[in-house]
């Protein structure tokens, strides 16, 4: 018997409205009780090992809202926040044919979901879950309006003939409940195959499955729909059917609906007053989570903050900021780039970084202008839609802020300090002119008054010195020699560097000038127990040189290292060169020379030696003789373990002989190789 149709069914217009402002189904209580049970007090997430050891997947897979839920295609399924939005079954509380009517389409979409489900594993389809989740929800139209007004759903189930069906759907819902229930699928953003199966699950016959997305899956939810009409829950033939029937297949389908629907979809203990405290027990721990999530990245900030160097660089700050926010939840990788003036990045962009733009970037600026920006990557999988992302702006900006202004600072300090440089730079040679110069004026000022004295001083004394014979004399009559001889090579030095004398070259042998300056030397080396080694083979050849600049330099290098040494060592001096180089090195074991002494090496009067042992004149005389030859000589040394001085000096070729001419000079060929012309006239 037809089912009379009850008068406080709201009227088409209030349905539709409703309909339109609809954006879910509600939820089961005994599906929103288990699913809050499995998150343990302090935490958002549910626990994985509550959820597989209770009855949760069993009663989830038998609740149209939380499959609704997950068939929502392009977003994850957050459980905290289905349970605080959703509203629980038990608010409308239907009684009466309303109930009734509630817990036949119950059965019969679950009906239908486990025949999809075994078609589906027989078929050897992959993807079973997704079948079986169609297959529950194909009445999506029917669960819809139930939500908002059970009395329809019982006037409409109670009506046994098709044509008047459709005619009290259109009447009452301005179209069919399949075609409501594909509208709404496609408006919440379900599988398409959940949107075909509530359009076109009762097209037995197949006339327009060739329009869905997946007709193999729908053929199976179809064969799914016709088997579950068989059973006492059928919605379209609502005579009454023998609990049970003949066949194996459809009595073991009607016993797992029982068995899944017991007890029934809405329990009888479940209130409204229980869904309200649910629901803002599900709001707290999601604000909760929030909370943890915004604490731990105030954790990490302070963290990196105390860890900072207060002269931490820009580059340095922008790497350790990226590996912090790397540490956020659902950031998959992360970079802070300086945009501000003075800050620019000198790191190349990574070309896969470029291929895929960043999904979230947070601006930072200082005093109002944009100084860096935060790009994330996020992960799809590990995404939390309650990472407030640009809550944790402020504080980073607050310090980037801190750490632009420094750099900013700090480079126009560098500006300043190197303009300064290179003031200095360009005054140097000038100031080292005027000292050279001063120091000219002072030698040749001293050359002029000391030297008469000198000369009456070495006079008297080599005349004493003929005549002594006491031993004591003469040990203080050569003292008074030495030290004045010595006198007269401090002033001599000191006029050679004020005012290097011209090169007068001429055809000299370089290794003899050594050799000759080895000779002059070694009684001195002998009496401190230094040993001489000299390294080179035959006699070179004869070059066009100046030989007293090369004695000059000989002596210089060779007694810088005699100063050096400590009794017992050796000074290594090497020869080497041709026709168009010269190429000498010395090389002492004593104390070498540390970076400060390096810097002052050639300045006039520093000696990092006693005093006593030097006057500073040796270095800086050699150093005016290369560059004057425009040469080169370098050095290196280790504390401890002596010093090797190198010497290179280019050689110009001799000046070409006269052309002979009548009556002039001839000019024959040198007998030797190595000797000059000789002239004939």
């Amino acid at each position: 018997m037809p089912v009379s149709r009850c008068r406080s069914i709201l009227a088409p217009t209030v349905i539709r409205r409703q309909l339109e402002r609809l954006d879910r189904l509600p939820l089961r209580p005994t599906t929103a009780r288990l699913a809050l049970n499995a998150f343990p007090e302090d935490s958002a997430e549910p626990s994985p090992e509550l959820l597989a050891s209770s009855r949760f997947p069993t009663i989830a897979e038998s609740d149209p809202g939380w499959v609704l839920a997950l068939t929502r295609s392009g977003t994850d399924l957050e459980a905290i926040k289905l349970l605080e939005a959703s509203s629980w079954w038990s608010a409308t509380a239907p009684s009466g044919p309303a109930a009734d009517a509630l817990n036949r389409l119950w059965r019969h979409s679950v009906a239908v979901g486990q025949a999809a489900r075994r078609l589906a594993t027989e078929a050897g389809e992959p993807d079973i879950d997704r079948i079986a989740r169609a297959g529950l929800l194909h009445g999506l139209g029917l669960w819809a309006v139930a939500a908002l007004e059970p009395e329809w759903l019982a006037e409409r189930v109670g009506e046994p003939d098709g044509p008047r069906r459709r005619a009290f759907e259109l009447q009452t819902l301005g179209t069919e409940a399949s075609n409501l229930g594909r509208t709404l699928a496609e408006r919440w953003g379900c599988d398409p195959l959940v949107a075909d199966a509530a359009w076109l699950h009762a097209d037995l016959l197949g006339s327009m499955s060739e329009a869905s997305v997946d007709s193999r899956s729908l053929g199976l939810i179809q064969q799914a729909f016709a088997l579950a009409e068989r059973t006492p829950w059928g919605l379209y033939s609502v005579e009454a059917r023998e609990i049970g029937g003949s066949e194996p297949r459809l009595r073991l389908l009607i016993a797992e609906v029982q068995v899944r629907c017991t007890p029934a979809l809405i329990e009888a203990d479940a209130t409204a007053h229980e869904e309200r405290f649910a629901r803002s027990n599900a709001r707290l721990r999601r604000q909760m989570a929030e909370l943890r999530v915004e604490k731990a990245a105030n954790d990490r900030f302070l963290k990196a903050f105390v860890d900072a160097d207060p002269a931490e660089t820009a580059d340095g700050w922008a790497e350790r900021a990226a590996l912090s926010w790397c540490e956020v939840a659902g950031v998959a990788t992360a970079r802070v780039v300086w945009t501000g003036p003075g800050l620019e990045s000198g790191h190349e962009e990574d070309p896969r970084r470029a291929e895929r733009p960043a999904t979230k970037v947070l601006a930072l600026a200082s005093r109002g202008r944009p100084c860096a920006e935060i790009h994330l990557w996020l992960d799809p999988e590990g995404l939390s839609e309650s990472a407030n992302y640009a809550s944790m702006a402020p504080a980073w900006q607050a310090w980037a802020a801190l750490v632009a202004d420094r750099t900013q600072l700090a480079a126009k300090l560098e500006s300043v300090a190197r303009g300064h440089r290179g003031w200095v730079d360009k005054e140097e040679p000038r100031v080292r002119r005027a000292k050279l110069d001063g120091l000219a004026e002072f030698a040749a000022g001293a050359g002029h008054e000391l030297n008469n004295p000198l000369a009456v001083i070495v006079g008297r004394a080599q005349l004493l010195l003929a005549r002594a014979t006491e031993p004591d004399t003469v040990r203080s009559l050569r003292a008074i020699l030495s030290q004045a001889q010595r006198t007269h090579r401090i002033i001599r030095d000191l006029m050679f560097i004020g005012r290097t004398p011209e090169s007068r070259p001429r055809f000299c042998q370089p290794d003899e000038v050594v050799r000759a300056s080895l000779r002059d030397i070694k009684d001195e080396a002998d009496t401190r127990g230094i040993r001489l080694i000299l390294k080179g083979g035959e006699p070179g050849p004869k070059v066009w040189a100046d030989p007293d600049a090369l004695r000059h330099l000989a002596d210089a290098l060779i007694r810088n290292a005699l100063e050096s040494t400590r009794e017992g060592d050796t000074i290594q001096v090497a020869v080497a060169g041709g026709l168009e180089e010269v190429s000498w090195s010395v090389k002492d074991n004593g104390r070498g020379i540390t970076s400060a002494e390096g810097e002052h090496l050639f300045d006039p009067f520093f000696c990092g030696r006693q005093a006593g042992r030097g006057l500073g004149l040796g270095l800086p005389r050699a150093a005016r003789i290369v560059q004057q030859a425009g040469g080169e000589m370098r050095w290196h040394s280790m504390p401890g373990q002596g010093t090797i001085f190198q010497v290179h000096i280019p050689l110009l070729p001799p000046p070409k002989p006269p052309s002979p001419t009548v009556g002039a000079i001839e000019v024959e060929p040198a007998v030797g190789r190595n000797d000059p012309p000789v002239l004939k006239s």
